[in-house]
């Protein structure tokens, strides 16, 4: 039987969800975290057990656990059903866009053939035993090897039963004149797993001694994306949170060498430097971030990019610099695993090892090398939140180049927020508590039926909000919050409901619930009232203008109601 998506919401638990890609602390009843869309140094990311569901107060990202995977996945709502329902054995419906889970489909159905592929091929299987890789851990890496072959080709695409336009809408199966052939021919595949264990692309290694390009990977597609994709995330995982840290290497080879060296909580860019969608992935397992490059100045300089974008998000940037010459393949085939240990004890912050770099050249004993040193180092240390480190390091500076402290004092000011946008404060604090109290008791919603306070409330979100709350009550329906944000079209609603729903409660008195909304009623009537004869006396002083003997009077009647009104009600 099919579970619907109550059922689904009801059987799922948020924390273990989201725990798998979002470093949880335990804060009061709920947990925070830093969120994972969107850049911040202070966690305002929080996630309620109670409740099922999280806010971020700082981007205003909130829902229950399917918002989340969708966001997160950048999945439709049907895929991230489906998604949840293989995670936790839920089988539901499958219905909507189904281009990504063909594409899944067809990329490990690919994967599978060329891991056949490179058991049939001696010359390919040779080549990685020079590299020092087995058998052994080509099958745990799941390498393969694209053959040249056209009609082997052509028989895989006719055995899988997928359509062949799903495997061309990937963009490594490919036609030229009427036949398929693949973009990886002659090449060593790696495939690309993301933490859910699926293969969204591949990176080819050509096996040819000046084969150009060395390396190539997956066209970007509906699941791939190099700049937000990891070599090796879906193994380095489990490893990276169990040791608070993770390596970052350029190359493929680079991290099976050091996997196999024992420092399994490693991953690989895709042939880019390391871009910003990678970090905050990783954040999400650690906020210490060490990275593995050529000790040449192509590497300090890559690394010391990363400097300002480290710090914007509360990262500790380390650096290990290998021996000239090395990379983390070679230094490991030609020096061990023992020297991977020795080196990667010598890790220090990236800009010590910029000034080590700089500290002994010979530019640095000119004026003109001081003077570009500063300018190219100054951005950085500036980008440092730490007062006390930020100014060791002008101390530093200072000792280097021979110019005083104070003529690197900065006037550079901080955005403690972290440059989030602040949470909209125009919705007040007593509608956000009268929509936690409805949420909490429902059976309150009584109050609001067949009355026209509804009408009284002049913010639109947060009327709507109330009145949709009570047609749900009077037809019954769930009003936990899980559910009840699913009944909402508008973004800005959800974000006023899950902001209500992280508010507090009230006290211990079991009476201020009602309470609550009795002086809430009170409130936006009189506000309503207030404004009426407001408006009354806006209108009578335009008829005794023009002189408009009957609307005077019945103006002056209306204005009498009012007053009376609000005379018995509110005064």
């Amino acid at each position: 039987m099919k579970a619907s998506v109550d059922e689904l919401l009801q059987r799922v638990n948020i924390i273990d969800v989201i725990s798998q890609h979002v470093k949880l602390r335990k804060a009061g009843k709920d947990y925070m975290g830093l969120c994972p869309f969107h850049k911040e140094k202070t966690p305002s990311f929080t996630v309620s057990v109670e409740k099922q569901i999280f806010y971020c107060f700082g981007c205003r990202e909130g829902g229950n656990v399917i918002n989340f995977i969708m966001k997160y996945e950048n999945l439709t709502f049907v895929e991230a059903l489906e998604h949840l329902g293989r995670q936790y054995g839920i089988e539901v419906e499958r219905k909507g866009d189904r281009r990504k889970a063909g594409h899944y489909d067809a990329l490990g159905k690919l994967c599978e053939y060329y891991q056949k592929g490179l058991k049939r091929t001696g010359f390919a299987l040779e080549y990685l035993a020079k590299r020092g890789i087995s058998r052994q851990v080509a099958e745990e890496f799941r390498l393969g090897y694209s053959e040249r072959s056209r009609s082997a080709l052509r028989a895989f695409l006719k055995a899988t039963e997928i359509p062949a336009d799903v495997f061309l809408g990937t963009g490594i199966v490919r036609m030229k004149e009427t036949e398929f052939y693949d973009m990886f021919g002659g090449r060593i595949v790696i495939p690309i797993i993301d933490v859910n264990k699926r293969v969204i692309g591949f990176g080819g290694r050509t096996l040819e001694k000046d084969g150009i390009p060395k390396y190539v990977n997956s066209p970007e597609s509906s699941v791939f994306s190099k700049r937000t994709s990891l070599f090796g995330i879906d193994r380095a995982k489990k490893h990276i949170t169990d040791r608070d840290e993770v390596f970052i290497v350029e190359g493929y080879f680079d991290l099976i060498a050091l996997y196999g060296a024992g420092l399994t909580n490693v991953v690989s860019t895709l042939g880019t430097s390391v871009t910003e969608g990678q970090i905050m992935k990783l954040r999400n397992y650690t906020e210490n971030i060490t990275l593995m490059l050529d000790g040449d100045e192509a590497g300090i300089k890559s690394a010391l990019r990363l400097i300002g974008l480290f710090a914007e998000m509360d990262v500790n940037g380390n650096m290990v610099v290998l021996p000239e010459g090395h990379d983390p393949d070679s230094f490991v085939r030609e020096k061990g695993t023992a020297a991977v240990a020795e080196v990667v004890k010598g890790k220090r912050p990236i800009l010590d090892f910029y000034f080590d770099h700089y500290a002994g050249k010979e530019k640095m004993t000119t004026l003109q090398g001081k003077q570009a040193f500063i300018r190219q180092v100054m951005p950085h240390i500036e980008a440092i939140r730490d007062k006390v480190k930020r100014r060791l390091y002008v101390k530093r500076l200072s000792e280097l180049t021979g110019v005083e402290e104070e003529h690197f004092a900065g006037t550079r000011t901080y955005n403690v927020t972290g440059g989030a946008p602040r949470a909209d404060a125009a919705k007040g604090v007593i509608e956000r508590k009268v929509i936690n109290v409805c949420m909490a008791r429902p059976e309150l919603l009584e109050f609001f039926q067949g009355k026209e306070v509804l009408h009284y409330i002049r913010d639109d979100d947060v009327r709507e909000v109330i009145t949709r709350m009570v047609t749900c009550f009077e037809q019954g329906k769930n009003l936990d919050v899980k559910n009840f944000i699913e009944t909402l079209d508008k973004e800005d609603l959800k974000g006023l409901v899950l902001k209500a729903a992280f508010d507090e409660g009230g006290g211990a008195d079991p009476d201020e619930p009602e309470k609550v909304l009795l002086d809430y009623f009170r409130h936006i009537e009189r506000q309503f009232f207030r404004e009426k004869s407001k408006k009354i006396t806006e209108k009578l002083a335009e008829a005794e203008r023009s002189g408009d003997a009957a609307a005077v009077t019945e103006l002056l009647e209306q204005k009498r109601q009012v007053l009376t009104h609000i005379k018995n009600n509110f005064l």
